[in-house]
């Protein structure tokens, strides 16, 4: 008869029993589990094999600026704008001829009844903007009629005029309210 013998475990050797089967069990269950997509294990990545495009933005931290680069070339030239005004003088005149504010370099030159020659020291004024506007100034503020104005020559916006008939003077008139000639007070500019 056979004899069946007991067999007695020491503890090392259930504790290495125990040890052997939680080291199989992990391997096992690590082979078992699906990796989610494009995963990347310690197998796969070696120190400094790793790209900036391998990382989603914002990930790596920025780096120093670095130098700047060769100037392009220049683009093409954009449209012309408007043509601007270099300069406009004016001046402020009373009534009897005399200015009492202006830009610069202007002078009443003749002065009738209503009738003033301004010269603005600045060459021909034909086909220059010439603007004008009655004014008040000290004690003529009353009523008063229309005010024109126009370069002298008997050039096509102007016309003759008595004195100083050449295109770099511009003849003012000024009207009373009944619309004869009055002397008033009056703006003058002239668009350069």
């Amino acid at each position: 008869m056979h004899v069946l013998r007991r067999l007695k475990f020491s503890p090392a050797l259930v504790l290495a029993s125990i040890a052997l089967a939680i080291a199989l069990g992990g391997t096992g269950y690590a082979a078992t589990q699906r990796l989610p997509r494009n995963s990347v294990t310690t197998y796969q990545v070696k120190d400094f094999s790793l790209l900036s495009r391998d990382f989603k933005r914002g990930q790596i931290p920025a780096g120093p600026i670095g130098p700047t680069g060769a100037t392009g070339p220049a683009g093409p030239a954009g449209p012309a704008g408007p043509a601007g005004t270099s300069n406009i003088k004016w001046a402020l005149v009373k009534g009897d001829g005399t200015i009492l504010q202006q830009s610069g370099g202007i002078e009443v030159q003749s002065h009738t009844t209503g009738t003033y020659i301004v010269d603005f020291n600045s060459g021909a004024v034909n086909g220059k903007l010439i603007l004008v506007s009655p004014a008040q100034a000290n004690s003529d503020t009353g009523s008063r009629g229309t005010v024109s104005a126009g370069p002298c020559g008997g050039t096509a916006e102007g016309s003759s005029c008595s004195v100083r008939n050449d295109t770099t003077h511009v003849r003012v008139q000024t009207y009373s309210a009944g619309g004869a000639l009055a002397n008033h007070a009056f703006y003058v500019a002239l668009v350069i």
